[in-house]
């Protein structure tokens, strides 16, 4: 027997899973991407004695979001896909 949220999760999961990986992928690099970039654009600004920032700075934090948004996004696509199965082979 599944419980409401394994049923809800179930759902949603395949209508994720049935387009395709790189719109799945796109989407979720851009919305993680903006998310870390902006944590790690006012941490920076608290940390800092001189708010001045140089753009290499600016370039390396963004490299650095893009970089943690993708494999936050392939984690994340991996242990959906892996609970997905589980739940599934449970219900059979």
């Amino acid at each position: 027997m599944l419980s409401s949220s394994e049923k809800h999760f179930i759902q949603s999961w395949k209508d994720q899973r049935d387009g395709p990986r790189w719109k799945y992928y796109s989407i979720y690099i851009i919305a993680w991407s903006t998310v870390t970039f902006l944590s790690l654009f006012f941490l920076t600004k608290l940390i800092m004695s001189d708010r001045n920032m140089e753009w290499i700075s600016f370039y390396a934090m963004l490299t650095a979001s893009i970089t943690l948004a993708t494999l936050v996004t392939h984690i994340v696509y991996i242990m959906n896909e892996k609970k997905f199965k589980k739940i599934l082979e449970r219900k059979d």
